[in-house]
């Protein structure tokens, strides 16, 4: 216990040093009259362990002191005394760069910042969102730069600001982070990963993988369980989580780490029994190899530290010094950086950890049931199902009850059905974690095999998705929640622990189990079939997993759906017997991920055909993703403009992918099968694209049987003009209107040679643009009238359904 009492002392003097600024002469004076003290003791003959928990609470307080400098904003006032000047700045990316919109964003520790009056050599780190540079799209996969890199960036540089009630200046201050930079120019001008190298390395190699292995948004929220990569995430997803309360499920951190340290822990001791250390090896290896290729982030290092504490107080046979162990981790972590006793991370992580440890000793340790002739069939297998589900969910309750009182002080709020809906999910993550690390691994070397062990995944991940989404949005204000009710709970929990001593319990669960002997093993020992029971079940779980992709297959009509991505456009054609072609997928790189993934079978990752009308980003981004995880047949493009903005990812993404690429010109013909013809209307060969490029992007009229569609991208009346008087028919039951309904398409003419029955515009909700144009929605609706103008911004995604002769129309909203 003495151990407990000196790491506490310590943590106290942190905490005193944090909060206050103590001189450093005060400190050395009592520090000296405090050594007196105990000597003075000693010589009495009298107990001096007071007085060495007064010496090290005062080291506590001076090694606070010594670190309580306060983070400095870096902004470009600062650096040149010109607020908004620009700035070039040198530094190595201290983290896993990761897609941000159309930047990349990633923590830069600089190492100097080149000024007007010469170099000067910085010790700050930085957030960076960086757009990179075309040479180093054409040598590298996204995100394009990598941990290690030695960057040059110019811009200039900002002070973060809180917004909506998020301190958020507070949030990156506690990383670290005294500036941020948006900008336009970044050069790699070395690399210099070190040892770290190999785990991102792996980490990347590993999210590929899974890419590869599950359907979306499944695979996302592995990633996100298991590497920490949450960029990747559907927005809608991560609001579910948030409203729920169940964000901090998303987040790695100690309840990750604790929930695999116990069920690997229970599991080891199942199969190998409590001998030696043999049964510690396993959760062991599991939360190191968990640590590795989450990239090793601070905060799962400190929950892997602790875990690893508590499994070799178990090794030792003295569970019940955990509490001591996992404080002297903690009070190790302060003594290399005090501050982080203050971040919540760090407290979230220490309570989940501590939580689940401190229960261990009341989990019922059962044994397999003996031979007994009386046993049926029924009690051997309900012994095995029942016991995880029961072990899950204390772990679930004892991490939750062990934090929400953090939750409550630091966040204000406690979503209601947060609570349960953590206990409802906690026992799915193991199996989430675990079988999604497998799957990617085995992905490695088979993406076969990594597909099959995905579909195992795709089960406890499609329950957590669903579960987050069904729940309701209950959230209870804690302005009231002080450090009163963080203390009060702790301090009563600590009473309850010391009632209900392990002993008690165990007693008890000897009193249940010496009860329940009767159940012991049938004749035929059902309990040693259960691998070849499990075998059985996994078979059986693939082949519904086939039937049911079989039984997915086109219903015979011809599907065209337009996606709402925002600002831009993109748009699927299903055909009556299952061929797929994407037309452009939008300007956010996981916008169209998002739509194919909700739209096309599970487990569906090819495409047939991908058109790509135009190089402009909010037609052409968003197919960057989609050539990276998807099969592509092929790529059919209009004429090349060297100098678009995209010109260099979307090279990079062909190459990289070994995509096939056909340029197309006027008057080629797509046959897409059973009846359905596509006819390119534009570009026309050898004629230029006149006042905008907008003018040579690809033009598709698809027909089927009587119903036909006209698909516009981003052409302008001169293109219009001709089209409208050229030699190709262009009328159209459905017209989808040319670029984004703007003032310079759809001309009065135009709406006329087409007649559409109906009309689509692709535009995003509250563009900067103002699309669709007035004058224009008026000229539409004339033609087609309100009720079948349809728009993505108001209507969501919009499906159109042809057997060939009548039309549907399906809306989202």
């Amino acid at each position: 216990m003495k151990l407990a009492f000196i790491v506490a002392a310590w943590l106290v003097g942190v905490i005193i040093g944090l909060e206050t600024q103590t001189a450093l002469l005060p400190l050395l004076l009592l520090m000296v009259g405090s050594v007196s003290l105990g000597l003075a003791l000693r010589l009495r003959q009298l107990p001096v362990f007071p007085t060495v928990l007064a010496i090290i609470l005062l080291l506590g307080v001076w090694r606070a002191d010594s670190n309580a400098d306060q983070l400095q904003p870096l902004t470009s006032e600062s650096l040149t005394g010109q607020s908004g000047a620009s700035v070039t700045l040198e530094g190595r990316i201290s983290n896993d760069p990761e897609t941000s919109d159309s930047r990349v964003k990633f923590s830069l520790d600089l190492s100097s910042a080149q000024l007007e009056s010469g170099q000067i050599l910085l010790d700050n780190r930085v957030l960076v969102f960086a757009e990179p540079p075309d040479g180093l799209v054409t040598r590298r996969s996204p995100p394009y730069f990598d941990y290690g890199d030695r960057v040059v960036i110019s811009g200039p540089m900002r002070a973060p600001e809180p917004f909506g009630g998020f301190d958020y200046p507070a949030y990156l201050a506690s990383q670290g982070i005294s500036g941020v930079m948006l900008t336009e120019s970044a050069a790699v001008i070395g690399e210099d990963a070190g040892w770290r190298e190999w785990p991102y390395s792996l980490r990347g190699r590993l999210s590929e993988s899974i890419n590869d292995a599950l359907p979306y948004p499944q695979s996302a929220l592995g990633q996100a369980l298991l590497l920490g990569l949450r960029s990747g995430l559907p927005p809608e997803m991560v609001d579910d989580f948030r409203s729920t309360g169940t964000s901090h499920l998303l987040a790695i951190s100690g309840l990750h780490v604790g929930v695999l340290v116990a069920m690997f822990l229970a599991a080891s001791a199942w199969l190998f029994g409590r001998r030696g250390f043999y049964f510690l090896a396993v959760p062991l290896i599991m939360v190191w190899a968990y640590a590795l290729v989450s990239g090793l982030p601070p905060s799962v290092v400190r929950a892997a530290v602790m875990g690893s504490v508590y499994l070799v107080a178990v090794g030792i046979g003295r569970p019940g010094s955990i509490i001591p162990a996992l404080a002297l981790s903690a009070g190790l972590m302060t003594v290399v950086s005090p501050e982080i006793i203050q971040r919540v991370s760090f407290q979230l992580s220490f309570a989940a950890v501590a939580g689940i440890a401190l229960t261990q000793p009341f989990v019922p340790q059962w044994s397999p049931p003996g031979i007994n002739d009386k046993q049926t069939w029924w009690q051997a297998w309900a012994f095995h199902l029942l016991r995880w589900p029961f072990v899950a969910l204390i772990i679930s309750r004892s991490a939750m009850l062990a934090t929400w009182p953090l939750l409550a002080f630091n966040f204000k709020e406690v979503a209601l059905s947060g609570i349960v809906v953590t206990v409802l999910a906690l026992p799915a993550m193991p199996f989430i974690m675990a079988g999604t690390l497998a799957a990617a691994m085995v992905g490695l070397v088979s993406t076969v095999a990594g597909q099959f062990l995905g579909w195992m995944v795709w089960v406890p991940t499609t329950y957590l998705i669903e579960l987050v989404q069904a729940s309701p949005d209950w959230t209870l204000e804690t302005d009231w929640a002080g450090m009163w009710l963080v203390a009060i709970w702790y301090a009563g929990l600590g009473v309850l622990l010391l009632f209900l001593r392990p002993g008690r319990i165990g007693r008890l669960w000897a009193s249940i189990k010496s009860g329940s002997k009767t159940m012991a093993s049938h004749p035929f020992e059902p309990a040693k079939t259960i691998p070849i029971g499990l075998g059985a079940v996994v078979m059986i779980a693939a082949a519904v997993v086939l039937w049911w992709q079989v039984g997915s297959s086109s219903d015979g009509d011809l599907h065209v759906h337009f996606f709402d991505v925002g600002q831009g456009d993109s748009a699927l054609i299903v055909t009556p017997d299952g061929r797929q072609m994407l037309v452009d997928a939008g300007a956010s790189p996981d916008g169209a991920i998002q739509a194919l993934s909700a739209t096309l079978p599970n487990g569906d990752r090819s495409l047939d055909l991908v058109v790509m009308t135009h190089l402009d980003a909010d037609h052409s981004r968003g197919l960057l993703n989609v050539l990276d995880q998807y099969q592509v047949g092929a790529v059919l493009v209009g004429k090349d403009d060297p100098d678009a903005a995209m010109r260099a990812q979307w090279q990079a993404a062909i190459d990289r992918n070994n995509t096939d690429v056909i340029s197309l010109q006027q008057g080629f013909q797509l046959d897409l099968g059973s009846g359905v013809m596509a006819e390119v209307l534009n570009p026309r060969l050898g004629v230029g694209s006149g006042s905008s490029a907008n003018n040579d992007a690809v033009v598709l009229r698809l027909a089927y049987d009587s119903i036909s569609f006209l698909l516009t991208a981003d052409v302008e009346s001169e293109t219009e003009s001709y089209l409208s008087t050229g030699p190709s028919e262009i009328q159209s039951t459905v017209l989808k209107a040319a670029h984004h309904g703007s003032k310079s398409s759809s001309t009065a003419n135009f709406l006329a040679a087409v007649d559409p029955d109906a009309v689509l515009i692709s535009v995003g909700e509250g563009n900067s643009f103002g699309h669709p144009n007035v004058d224009v929605l008026g000229r539409l609706v004339s033609q087609t009238g309100v009720d079948r103008l349809y728009r993505t911004d108001q209507d969501g995604d919009v499906e159109f359904v042809t057997d060939g002769r009548e039309l549907w129309v399906n809306t989202e909203r």
